[in-house]
């Protein structure tokens, strides 16, 4: 069976956050994921295509892009698996008929399945897991609306949901959370737009199209500048159900109000960092007590957008609490349609057969399309025809401080640059943090840049001991390495390490051998290939774009290496 999962807007513009009428029409991270008879085809993020940064219309090009991939047509489609959302203009086209139109007409043999917002985060992750049993939670700013009859007054929004799975046995049991409780999206999301617009002294509308989804991470990373205050146990800003006289299913309700009146805070810095403790606390005693209760299990999969907050994840991941724990390298809306289609796949019976490196789920374009565009552009290029001749020139100018567009094997599914669509600098020297920033990525001074290691490495470099293959955890830089990777080590000595092996990222992980053995550093500085604003690049002509556009001084791409004018290939 063909099955094609696709999340996007439908009969609206949903790049906007309101139509004519003043209905909410905010959808982002739109795209499609293809999967045949049990076998992964692509999955892609339709601002890889259209340049839209989190583009959310109707994903006309991804599903383009699937069926190419697949070999298919249209009519070669047997099942569609559409996840639901938060938007009444969305159940408002379904009651129409709207939706089913626009997909029958689209897909004539083609059946149609709509899937539960939470229900498809869920999947993502129980279907990317390489264990068979466990538990699932999701949580995130709001899912599927679950409304009265005929549609006539919202009874529910899907914040929290829990679940347990069994894939041998075909066990799937999904359990939405309790109504406006767990509310861990919106809090993060809410407060994290007023810390942001006094850190920058600006006023922003919190439906701003250009700012909505960004001032999460970044309030994550200005935390750290506020870390030199106690938490105390006055700014804490939750509670717990057995706190409330409600000791069954654990819940988690919060104030709102972290900032007492009774406490002076000196910035915005130290605001951040008293709500990611409330978020970073309030997550481990909730999943605590849904653990020490038995609704979770030894094996856990989380996902929701609460999982891109990798300070939390981390806090999770050493609390000891699970045998083990697994998060999609797209936790939030961009792998929903993955999810839903890995959900059809499911139900109809099918072994789902993912790649090795569930991160790369995009093309991977060949040396000849490379060269192609290459050659469209007329640009000075040198090809290697040993890829370790390559990374050992490559290694050369990282160690001279040279900033590198990378881009090997297929395209990241997810919003983290993994090794394929990457920025490469050097790790060490503090000032390359503020050189990459000043001359390519223009973001706040106060977000760190991530880095790459070799996972053989990673014990001589950090106080951890777990692998982060997908860069979903923040670990602590050892003392005596500090200043070895100085361009990546956070103010509070920490930094959102990815580990790499050469079976799972074979390219970057020989480059960064090679870097070691002229450097001594098992390690990189990694950001993702774009400007900032700019989605990550898809694809050769993407990648071209942006070398010509960035203030960069190589582009690798495949076998290739190609320099800035004045740059000499010695």
């Amino acid at each position: 069976m063909n099955i094609l999962g696709l999340y996007g807007g439908f009969d609206w513009d949903a790049n906007k956050s309101f139509n004519e009428h003043q209905d909410l029409t905010w959808t982002h991270d739109a795209g499609a994921t293809l999967i045949s008879n049990g076998n992964h085809i692509s999955s892609i993020s339709q601002e890889r295509l259209t340049r839209i940064k989190y583009d959310g219309n109707f994903p006309q090009e991804s599903i383009d892009y699937c069926l190419s991939a697949g070999n298919l047509s249209y009519e070669d489609i047997d099942l569609i698996c559409v996840p639901s959302m938060c938007l009444t203009i969305w159940y408002k086209q379904y009651y129409e008929g709207t939706i089913t139109k626009k997909l029958t007409s689209l897909f004539p043999n083609a059946k149609i399945k709509f899937v539960s917002h939470h229900l498809s985060h869920a999947a993502s992750a129980v279907f990317s897991c390489d264990f068979n049993e466990g538990s699932f939670l999701v949580l995130d700013g709001a899912g599927s609306l679950l409304y009265s009859y005929e549609f006539k007054d919202t009874q529910h929004v899907e914040t929290n949901s829990i679940g347990y799975f069994n894939k041998k046995k075909s066990i799937f049991r999904f359990f939405p959370g309790i109504h406006n409780v767990n509310e861990f999206g919106s809090y993060y999301h809410s407060l994290s737009h007023k810390i942001y617009c006094e850190k920058i002294q600006k006023q922003i509308n919190g439906y701003d199209e250009k700012y909505r989804e960004s001032w999460d991470g970044k309030i994550m990373g200005l935390s750290a500048y506020g870390s030199h205050i106690e938490f105390t146990e006055d700014l804490k800003d939750y509670q717990l159900s057995k706190e409330l006289v409600y000791d069954e299913v654990p819940y988690v309700t919060f104030e709102g109000r972290p900032y007492k009146e009774n406490h002076t805070f000196k910035n915005a810095d130290e605001k951040a960092y008293i709500l990611q403790k409330n978020f970073e606390c309030a997550l481990l005693d909730y999943v605590t007590e849904l653990k020490n209760k038995s609704y979770l299990d030894d094996y856990i999969c989380f996902a929701g957008g609460s999982f891109l907050n990798v300070l939390g994840n981390s806090v999770l991941k050493q609390s000891g609490l699970f045998k083990d724990i697994h998060v999609p390298p797209y936790p939030n809306d961009v792998g929903l349609h993955f999810g839903a289609a890995c959900f059809g796949a499911f139900q109809n019976k099918e072994e789902i057969n993912l790649p090795k490196n569930i991160a790369l789920l995009g093309k991977e374009y060949s040396q000849d399309q490379i060269e192609q565009e290459l050659q469209n552009f007329n640009l000075d290029y040198q090809k290697y025809e040993n890829f370790e001749e390559l990374c050992e020139f490559t290694a050369q100018e990282l160690n001279k401080n040279k900033i590198i567009g990378w881009f090997q094997n297929r395209s990241e599914f997810g919003p983290r640059a993994l090794g394929s669509r990457s920025l490469l600098m050097h790790p060490g020297p503090a000032k390359n943090k503020d050189i990459m920033n000043s001359r390519v990525k223009h973001r706040e001074y106060w977000r760190p840049f991530a880095g790459i290691i070799l996972e053989e490495h990673l014990n001589d470099y950090f106080e951890e001991n777990f692998c982060s293959p997908y860069m979903l955890y923040s670990l602590t830089v050892k003392e005596d390495k500090k200043n070895e990777i100085a361009a990546i080590t956070h103010v509070d000595n920490t930094c959102r390490i990815q580990t790499v092996t050469k079976e799972l990222q074979p390219e970057v992980a020989t480059l960064i051998q090679k870097f070691k053995e002229v450097s001594g550093i098992p390690v990189v500085l990694n950001t993702s290939f774009n400007d900032n604003g700019e989605p990550i690049v898809e694809s050769p002509k993407d990648a071209i774009d942006a070398f010509n556009n960035l203030d960069i001084d190589y582009l690798v791409i495949g076998n290739y290496v190609v320099k800035k004018i004045g740059i000499s290939y010695s």
